[in-house]
This record gives structure tokens, sequence and C-alpha cells, in this order.
């Protein structure tokens, strides 16, 4: 009779064993770097304020894409007003992130990152207030001055965005 016991556990443990590993396999655990509690939730507090800030702005962004009817308001055909409008907006959206990130606990693998955030937010703003300059006084210097501003916010977002943690980087990019 002991062969049967043996043969019941074995097969006991198998079936247990299976369906651990099927369970195993159905639920992914995400894993972080934060090295506290505290680090984790100052993280994920932190990209949702990313988030709140980063959703508005993207759909403000839509408003410079050409269609098949609206080339875009600041692309050859748009409009002056339009443009200054849509980059009114803009700028009113890069303000309000950055006046948020200025209450904003940031946490420690976070702080390059912040920087390198800040640092664009405040030549995009730079950049298209150069272009609203230009645009209402019709000043080449200016409107060529912009175009170098919003270059180099454009390097600082994607410097930003690479200096978060792969592990927690804001699922929406610039």
């Amino acid at each position: 009779m002991q062969p049967i016991l043996g043969l019941r556990a074995t097969f006991a443990f198998s079936v247990i064993l299976s369906t651990t590993l099927v369970a195993c396999m159905s639920f992914s655990v995400a894993t972080t770097g934060a090295a506290s509690v505290d680090d984790l939730e100052a993280e994920n507090t932190y990209v949702a304020l990313y988030m709140d800030h980063m959703t508005p702005y993207q759909e403000d962004l839509k408003a410079f894409a050409p269609t098949a009817d609206n080339p875009g308001p600041c692309n050859k055909g748009g409009s002056k007003q339009g443009c200054f409008d849509a980059d009114t907006r803009v700028i009113a959206d890069l303000t309000a992130m950055l006046d948020a990130l200025k209450s904003a606990t940031v946490p420690p693998r976070f702080v390059d990152a912040d920087r390198l955030l800040r640092e664009a937010l405040a030549k995009n703003v730079e950049g298209l207030q150069l272009r609203n300059q230009a645009l209402a006084t019709g000043d080449n210097d200016l409107w060529k001055r912009h175009g170098v501003v919003l270059d180099e916010a454009q390097k600082a977002w994607a410097g930003a965005y690479a200096a978060f943690p792969e592990d927690h980087r804001p699922p929406l990019g610039p």
C-alpha cells in the first residue's frame, strides 16, 4: 500500500505545483527600484502630477498638427492669430506644470529628471513667448531666436524623459 500513497502524494504535489505555476504566470507583479515605501509613494504622486499636466498639454498640441483642411496655425497657410492663440494655450499648460512642480516632493530617483523637466518647460515657455512676441511685432530676430530656443527645449524634453527611471517612467512622453 505504501507505493499508492507515494503516487497519490506525488500526484497531489504535481497538481499543486502546476496550479501555482499557472497562477504565477497569470499575474504579473511590477517591481520598482524605489528604496522605500515612502519613495514609491512619492514617485507615484509625482507621476500622477506629471500626467495631470501632460494630458491637457498633449491635447493642446494637437492644434498645431496639420490636417486635410487645416495646415496648422503656425505652419505656412496658418494664421498669425491662430498661432498666437495656440501658443498662449500651451504656455498656460506649461506654466501650470512648472507651478505645480514647485510644490511637489521630488523622489530621490527623479531628481535629475525633475531638473531637466523644469529646464525643458522653461525653455519651451521662453520659445513660445518669443514666437508670440515676434508675431505681435513682426520682429524677424525674435522669430529666428524662438526656433533655436524651441529646439533646445525639445532636446531638454528628451533628456528629461530619458532620465526618469526605466521602471517608473511616466506613460506619456513629451
